[in-house]
């Protein structure tokens, strides 16, 4: 028989190591309620950035022919913190930067239609931060496809756009046709021009009726309910490359879609320029003659796809 104080040892004993079980169990218990609520409310926190597959939108890496194009459709939530800044970078060896925009807004939905340039591969990352300095970010890689046939062009060798104040040539041109048009016939085709020709702060300068500066030369563009945008590329091609364009190869890898600027200015007798239509058609603009002035005008030839 186990003698009584040995019995009132064994019951303190036990009775203490049960105190430390269920001490260990709470605090475990309030450990893990307070990390969860810790993640939850980090989570909370986050800022997010998605590639959205609407209407045939790309969310996963693919490979395009130089001059193709994909839409891409960007959904970005703040995570409690309103987002601040979104950008876009594309990288081909160098780093381009495509969009910085500032804002103040709990969400964001972009559109973007991306064009593929000649370099064999192209890493387009899309990046937000939120008012708390959090950065999130989503990145699509676009390879380069082989063409195996290169398209039909338009040639349009005698052009003469006229500057602002000229009244006899018109200064608006709608492609691939052609089809030259002064002020009053242009707001009546508000659709179909793709070019516009002023003579300006840049002199000699090929802008198109989404180009800001437009309304100032053309003051009822501003009202105009359809505004293409033609964006313009620099080139060192000579009037003999130009005319030894039979097909599209030549307009395509001449053009760098990330460096589309919304005019070309200071154009001068000699000069060739790359351009892409509103509706992704790729030409250039061989320049003939100018005659300085905002009742001059300037002559060229165009080779547009068809």
């Amino acid at each position: 028989m186990i003698p009584f104080f040995k019995l009132f040892e064994m019951k303190k004993y036990s009775y203490r190591c049960f105190r430390c079980a269920v001490g260990f169990i709470v605090s475990v218990v309030v450990l893990t309620l307070a990390v969860a609520c810790s993640d939850e409310s980090a989570t909370d926190n986050v800022p997010v950035i998605q590639l959205i597959p609407d209407n045939g939108s790309l969310i996963s890496d693919t490979t395009l022919p130089p001059g193709g194009s994909v839409p891409v459709t960007i959904r970005a939530l703040g995570g409690g913190s309103n987002i601040t800044y979104f950008g876009i970078r594309m990288f081909d060896g160098t780093t381009h930067y495509v969009l910085d925009s500032g804002m103040n807004a709990a969400s964001l939905n972009f559109n973007q239609i991306l064009y593929k340039g000649n370099s064999p591969v192209e890493e387009w990352t899309f990046v937000m931060m939120n008012h708390d300095r959090q950065k999130a970010s989503v990145t699509l890689t676009i390879g380069k496809k082989n063409v195996t046939g290169w398209g039909a062009i338009s040639t349009l060798d005698h052009l003469e756009l006229g500057a602002q104040s000229n009244m006899t040539a018109g200064g608006f041109l709608s492609m691939p046709a052609g089809e030259v048009y002064n002020y009053a016939q242009a707001a009546a085709n508000q659709a179909g021009i793709d070019m516009i020709y002023y003579y300006g702060e840049y002199e000699a300068t090929l802008s198109s009726p989404g180009e800001s500066d437009a309304p100032a030369y053309f003051p009822d563009l501003a009202s105009w309910s359809t505004k293409n945008e033609t964006r313009y590329d620099t080139t060192s091609l000579s009037e003999q490359d130009f005319y030894r364009a039979f097909n599209d190869s030549l307009l395509i890898v001449s053009y760098e879609p990330v460096n589309g600027k919304r005019k070309a200015k200071n154009l001068t007798a000699g000069m060739v320029v790359a351009f892409r239509t509103q509706s992704g058609k790729i030409g250039l603009a061989f320049i003939k003659n100018v005659i300085p002035g905002a009742e001059g005008k300037l002559e060229c030839a165009v080779k547009i796809q068809k």
